[in-house]
């Protein structure tokens, strides 16, 4: 086991520097939680298979059952299914409805910077650097650049339903719904891998990475969508948010985790969220080789993307920016040039000048917040999605099936004005600020140097006093004026 870090010690990651104390989790409280996992979801999962066997479906994709239908059917039939489903539908006496309201509307309010730092940020530098995480994404076959784009939209499906409205997460919402989906999806998932362990224990190394899809990976995954807006990715687009609306968005996510069967005491408080997201950044992230595939499919997933078309070198600005160049060397990231760099400065400008202007006018802070609730709902689950997925287990881990580099078939984007839209109205803000600060620098030293000619010619115009070191006695007595 490493050594415990030191009371009092800063720690590093990349660009974030900050001091362990007390709050946060030493290495001996969180090796454990490798071990650990969703015993409810997996006995209730064992339930619904064999209603599902009973019921004449199979793992024929054709086949496959509605875990979520067959559990609300079922739920009253099996000690193990009432179990879960009691859990699913306590609300836990710490839930303020309100403040959940608002941190839904938190996500969107920082819609554009939000989710650029978490496809930069949260993924490449969180989920390609964590060792545990990307062996289970590899195997499941969903991280191939053929159908990456498809499960990083279903990411997004989640995150927008979990926010879309307060009814949306209470029981029986669409976010309620989803995140049910998505812990009998983990469940499958972690069943399926250690089934085949047991015939093949060299297809993912249990005691180093701990079992799949683990109480710590929970923990990790929560800490990532809610603590690392807040100190690792919007602070360094230049937006700060208010402690109210940390509170907020982590009280989101904690009972979000909670439904995920992830601990919520380590999300009580902010400090406390903060200090458990920090342990995750000491205690998680190490590059291997499948780190370098994950982040290498992402960024060949996104480049010339249609109808954005944004380029790798920009992708890989944002992520140094964001991450650090030393995590994105290890990661065998390239090294843009400069226009790249101005093209995310006029990103951070603009979100930054965006939050500004938000934060002085509530008529336009409520008109951005509906305005991007929309438009997202719109562009991802109707347009990319066709439709909202039912989170089923279709990439399934099987033998011989690792995900490796690979390319996105694309032939490129013909350079025009045109060609990379978003770049270029980002490189085109950039100038306009440049410009504009240009101009206002020439303003003040022309008005400073019109004051200092001014008081100049008034200080010359009237009699001054003259010093008496200026005054020496000539021989003749006449008192001569140097």
């Amino acid at each position: 086991m490493d050594t415990e870090e030191k009371i009092g010690s800063t720690q590093h990651s990349g660009p974030y520097s900050f001091e362990w104390t007390k709050l946060h989790l030493p290495r001996s409280q969180t090796d454990p939680l490798r071990y650990q996992y969703d015993t409810v979801a997996a006995k209730a999962l064992k339930q619904l298979q064999a209603i599902a066997k009973e019921r004449g479906f199979s793992d024929d994709p054709r086949k496959r059952p509605d875990l979520y239908q067959l559990l609300l059917e079922s739920h009253e039939s099996h000690d193990d299914l009432r179990e879960l489903w009691s859990q699913l539908h306590t609300v836990p006496d710490w839930v303020d409805w309100e403040q959940l309201e608002r941190g839904q509307r938190f996500f969107y309010r920082y819609a554009v910077a939000n989710l650029m730092g978490f496809a930069l940020q949260g993924f490449v530098g969180e989920n390609s650097a964590a060792s545990g995480v990307v062996e289970v994404l590899v195997r499941t076959g969903g991280f191939s650049t053929r159908v990456l784009l498809h499960r990083l939209l279903e990411t997004f499906q989640w995150l927008l339903q979990a926010t879309e409205s307060l009814q949306a997460i209470q029981p029986g919402g669409s976010g309620h719904t989803s995140t049910i989906r998505i812990r009998l999806l983990h469940s499958s998932v972690r069943q399926r891998i250690l089934k085949m362990v047991e015939s093949r224990p060299g297809y993912f190394d249990v005691d180093t990475h701990g079992v799949p899809v683990n109480t710590l990976d929970n923990i990790h995954s929560v800490a990532t969508f809610c603590c690392n807006h807040m100190w690792l990715q919007l602070p360094r687009m230049g937006v700060y948010p208010t402690e109210q609306e940390k509170e907020d968005y982590i009280a989101l996510f904690r009972y979000l985790g909670y439904l995920l069967a992830s601990p919520d005491e380590y999300f009580a408080t902010v400090d406390q969220a903060k200090a458990t997201m920090e342990s995750m950044l000491v205690h998680e992230l190490k590059v291997t080789d499948t780190s370098r595939v994950v982040c290498y499919n992402f960024i060949k997933c996104l480049t010339d993307l249609p109808p954005f078309n944004v380029s790798k070198e920009f992708i890989e600005a944002g992520s140094r920016v964001l991450n650090g160049d030393e995590l994105c060397d290890e990661l065998e990231m390239g090294r843009p040039g400069w226009i790249p760099y101005a093209c995310f400065k006029g990103h951070c400008w603009l979100v930054s000048a965006l939050a500004t202007a938000q934060r002085l006018s509530p008529k336009f802070d409520a008109w951005m917040i509906n305005y991007w609730r929309q438009l997202l709902h719109s562009a991802i689950i109707q347009s990319g999605l066709k439709g909202a997925s039912k989170f089923d287990f279709k990439y399934i881990p099987q033998e011989g099936v690792m995900v490796e580099k690979e390319g996105n078939g694309r032939k490129g984007v013909r350079y025009g004005l045109l060609s990379r839209p978003v770049e270029t109205f980002y490189l085109s803000f950039f100038f306009v600020i440049i410009a504009l600060a240009a101009l206002v620098a020439m303003a003040v030293l022309v008005r400073i140097r019109h004051r200092l000619l001014a008081l100049a010619h008034s200080a010359f115009s009237k009699r001054l006093p003259v010093p008496s070191s200026w005054i020496r006695p000539q021989t003749d007595g006449v008192v001569v004026k140097l």
